[in-house]
């Protein structure tokens, strides 16, 4: 490995070569293995002429390691001018922060320059400029500017007024569209009327009900006469139309009480009614009935999934602070493409136990891989619905206390389904995280169709060497620094391995 042996030194050792060179920043080294060569490129706010060129390229070679048999320069002239800048920004957030550009137009980005600082401003809704501050996209955006124009940058924001057009696209008209319960609808096929022929032919799935006035239908499983105080006769019934079961009360009317009396069990009905809660317990207050014929080749239909959210709600992802380094004179540091042309996110779950179907997950760590580099995190602590047991305290250090307080897994999920979207996700042992990542996915109506990859097995095929393939082992193969059991370190471990395990597969591939 090879590097400038100090870059604030070396930058200061160009620099203080010239007046004109004040504001001169390094935008890249190219480095070519093959013919041994480096190119430094620099950006001047001022031209900069043949010979203070060749001074800047003297104190290059000077300080780049001798097994680099060619050195040398470039400086382009780059002011920065408010439409530049302006529009660089509007397409960086556009490229990296789709969620925060949705009502974003180039006119709402504005700049101002003082000497070298330049000061921009965001003119962004409200959750967009929430969203900007807590995941670090002015920093990001900073340091994207700073290494494309000669200036410092700072960054701020201003919330606009939401017009009609932003009102009817906000995330909280689109997340109340995505709650919209969606009834799914069950055709009988003929029916005769004990109390009223209005209520027609269609009636929800059991299971899609919610509270309020429905029509349903299915077969009787039971059905009991009683009494009220006063003597007045009502009926309990129990239907079952295959997707659920709902049980109540009807109370019968002089002309209906015999047709329904002579109503068995296996017989269907439909009927309309209000679904509620009686005595701690929901109950279907049935209001009209008439018998009916239950289509015997009725097929549950599927329900249809929610869409992934547009914007994150409640958990933000934040800039990477933590990756294995690599420099540029990195000779390793070549990437395979399968790994830098996809995005890949590493996820970890910690949890009550491993029975996924009776366990809750009480932390998400996540990282984002995308162009071969860890970009973004993802962590929240959650609540979950399942006692935390001593065992696990010891494996994690979570506590029932830690977690009394955060979101739970229904409220987290959403963004969480957002960070991964678009990517192939990834995790050691894969089997164990995704089960309960599909498990609660399912039970919130979502669907997660990503593609795997595991680098517990990517482990056992590329290191066949190693007595063990736990993640602890690898990090160690690796030297990579790995604290374990808790979710974004696990993550972030498994997100380096990745990396390395993904080299070493296409190693000797030609």
């Amino acid at each position: 490995m090879y590097t400038v042996k100090n870059s604030a030194e070396f930058l200061s050792a160009v620099t203080d070569l010239d007046e004109r060179l004040k504001n001169l920043k390094l935008s890249s080294v190219e480095v070519d293995k093959n013919q041994n060569s480096v190119v430094y490129n620099f950006i001047c706010d001022k031209a900069i002429d043949a010979e203070l060129k060749e001074k800047i390229l003297d104190v290059c070679e000077k300080n780049t390691a001798r097994i680099f048999s060619s050195v040398a320069v470039n400086v382009s002239k780059i002011v920065s001018n408010g439409d530049l800048v302006n529009q660089a920004i509007y397409k960086f957030l556009k490229d990296n922060y789709p969620s925060v550009s949705i009502f974003l137009d180039p006119g709402d980005v504005s700049s101002v320059s003082e000497g070298n600082l330049v000061k921009y401003k965001l003119r962004l809704t409200k959750d967009g400029a929430e969203y900007v501050i807590k995941n670090g996209a002015i920093k990001s955006l900073n340091e994207f500017l700073s290494k494309h124009f000669c200036s410092e940058f700072v960054g701020s924001t201003e919330i606009k007024p939401e017009n009609l057009s932003v009102n009817l696209l906000s995330e909280e008209v689109f997340a109340g569209e995505l709650e919209k319960i969606e009834y799914r609808t069950i055709k009988i096929k003929e029916f005769t009327v004990i109390d009223d022929v209005s209520l027609g032919t269609n009636a929800v799935y059991i299971e899609d009900l919610t509270d309020g006035p429905h029509v349903v239908a299915g077969k009787i499983t039971e059905i009991s006469e009683r009494e009220t105080k006063n003597g007045k006769p009502f009926f309990i019934i129990y239907i079952d139309d295959t997707t659920g079961l709902v049980g109540g009360v009807y109370f019968s009317k002089k002309n209906t009480y015999d047709k329904i009396k002579k109503l068995q069990a296996g017989d269907a009905i439909i009927a309309r009614g209000t679904l509620g809660e009686y005595n701690g317990r929901r109950s279907f207050t049935f209001d009209k009935i008439n018998a009916c014929v239950f289509p015997e080749d009725f097929v549950k239909v599927s329900k249809r999934k929610k869409t992934t959210p547009r914007n994150y709600k409640l958990i933000f992802p934040e800039k990477a602070t933590s990756v294995k380094a690599n420099t540029v004179f990195d000779y390793n540091a070549v990437l395979p493409e399968e790994l830098t042309n996809k995005t890949y996110v590493v996820f970890d779950f910690e949890t009550t136990g491993v029975d996924f179907m009776n366990n809750g997950i009480t932390e998400i760590g996540a990282v984002k891989i995308e162009g071969g580099k860890i970009t973004e995190q993802f962590t929240t602590l959650v609540k979950p619905d399942y006692p935390i047991l001593p065992d696990n305290v010891a494996i994690t250090g979570i506590t029932p206390e830690m977690v009394a307080n955060s979101p739970k897994i229904e409220e987290v999920l959403p963004d969480f389904l957002k960070f991964i979207e678009y990517s192939v996700i990834v995790a050691h042992n894969a089997a164990f995280d995704t089960s309960f990542l599909r498990r609660f996915a399912g039970e919130n109506d979502y669907d997660v169709n990503n593609a795997v990859m595991d680098t517990l097995e990517m482990s056992r095929r590329l290191l066949p060497q190693l007595r063990h393939h736990d993640l602890q082992t690898i990090a160690d193969y690796f030297n990579i620094a790995f604290h374990h059991h808790r979710a974004l370190s696990d993550a972030y471990a498994t997100a380096e391995a990745f990396i390395e395990l993904m080299k070493l597969k296409y190693k000797n591939k030609p």
